[in-house]
């Protein structure tokens, strides 16, 4: 029976013990008069794409698509009549090709077929441009007639929360 009483009553106890000593540390939030806010400022850069538009005058010439093929096909004749030897008149046909085309392409260049046109062009252009942003508040609060001083990210107005945490020493 004895066994039965005592084993309740101190757990019992050291309960009660514990509580009361988890009461004596007491949290709880108050407010605190902001007494200086700082803005810290920190220097950023970016690049900011521009565009440039312009217009110019530009020669364009008029191509006859034409030319070149019949030139290869002259050429290609030619060089095929002037081969004796089978051989030689394959040789003829490829190198008179070659010559006909290039010879009335550059003809049908300069035949004087261009004129100027009006053209717009643009360009986009990076330019590095630098801007100041604030990353952070240094404050300054007074509590209970001292002052401390923390660092928030936000500007926290005329006051500031603040847990107080009070717990008994010993």
């Amino acid at each position: 029976m004895f066994k039965h009483t005592v084993i309740p009553l101190i757990l019992v106890c050291s309960t009660s013990v514990l509580a009361d000593h988890r009461r004596d540390s007491v949290r709880h939030t108050q407010y605190a008069q902001v007494t200086h806010v700082q803005a810290i400022y920190e220097r950023i850069s970016y690049t900011r794409p521009t565009e440039q538009c312009w217009r110019e005058e530009a020669v364009v010439h008029d191509r006859s698509s034409s030319a070149p093929i019949f030139g290869a096909i002259i050429g290609g004749a030619l060089g095929n009549e002037l081969g004796h030897h089978k051989s030689n008149k394959r040789v003829g046909t490829v190198v008179g090709a070659v010559l006909g085309a290039t010879v009335a392409a550059d003809i049908s260049r300069g035949r004087g077929n261009s004129h100027y046109e009006t053209i717009d062009r643009c360009e986009t252009q990076h330019h590095q441009e630098w801007r100041e942003e604030v990353v952070g508040y240094d404050v300054s609060y007074r509590y209970q007639g001292e002052i401390y001083h923390t660092r928030l990210p936000y500007n926290p107005g005329r006051e500031i929360e603040i847990e107080v945490n009070i717990t008994p020493r010993g």
